[in-house]
Parts: structure tokens; sequence; C-alpha cells
């Protein structure tokens, strides 16, 4: 028996609930192409994924099954793009330019903040969720954007058969 698509599972979910609490911004999987980027924009970009710790003896029972089984951890950089022109107007207030960054920094940081392991689904156990502070903030005067970036790591229960 395969293991559930977990990665997929939880990148969609993140995706998912990043464009419900932001209507106003374009979330991306992966950084658009040029003439397909709008602003304001999110982009959740996998950088690695991988075993983060085995299990003693490589076997598990999960629903009363025994199988063979690690963690899995997935590293998410998120970017945050902004250009000139841009404003979102919450709660009747404008925001624009660096105050719009600094306005996503803290609502996209407690958007994964405030996602509990269940919001996943029954399928997927996640067991640990960290997002570090924003860097690289800043303007390029050039393309006259603003941007910052931050590292969401994710670590999840990887269960398999005892013959895979």
């Amino acid at each position: 028996m395969a293991s559930p698509d977990y990665i997929n599972i939880i990148e969609r979910k993140i995706i998912d609930q990043l464009r419900i609490d932001f209507p106003g911004a374009h979330v991306f999987g992966q950084f658009p192409e040029a003439e397909d980027v709008s602003y304001p924009c999110i982009v959740l970009e996998i950088s690695s994924s991988g075993e983060f710790d085995k299990f003693m003896g490589e076997q598990v029972t999960f629903g009363g099954v025994t199988k063979k089984g690690e963690l899995v951890g997935l590293v998410y950089l998120i970017h945050l793009i902004i250009d000139k022109d841009t404003q979102l107007t919450v709660n009747s207030e404008i925001f624009k330019q660096r105050r719009l960054l600094n306005y996503l920094m803290l609502a996209v940081a407690n958007t994964f903040t405030d996602m509990s392991p269940s919001e996943f689904g029954s399928d997927v156990e996640v067991v640990q969720q960290d997002l570090s502070n924003w860097s690289d903030i800043g303007y390029d005067p050039e393309l006259e954007l603003w941007g910052g970036s931050a590292v969401y790591m994710l670590v999840f229960k990887n269960y398999r058969d005892l013959g895979s």
C-alpha cells in the first residue's frame, strides 16, 4: 500500500489557507513567470524535504497495524513581494508599499502560527511547525518592489508498510 501524498496535501492546505486569509493577494506555489505575476504576491517555495528523524527500530504501531516509519521534514521559503502601486484595504484602512509589507509580514506569520496540526486532515500527523523571523526585508529601487522572506519548517509522521 502506497503512502498518501502527504507533501502535496500539506502544500495545498497552506496555499488554500493563505488564499482564504488574503483574498486581495496572489498566492503562488512557486515563483510565477514574469508575465503571470500580480501584486501583492505571496510565494510558497519548497526548499527541502527529507528524513527528519527515524523511529527506534523503524517500527511503529499505527491504527493497530505495525508499519515502518520516520519523521519527515519540509522546509518552505515564504516570500512577500509588493510593487509600488499595490494597495490593500483592511478594516477601511489603506495599506501600501512598506506599510503593506509590514502588515503582511505579521498577518502571514499569524496564518502559519494559527494553523493547527489537525487542519492538515486526518491522514497527516503534523508533529512540529516553526516559522523563523522575516529576513532580506527591503526595497529594490530598480524594480520598485518591496519584499521579505521567512523560513517555515513542518515535520510530519510518514508511515509505510513493513514490506516497503
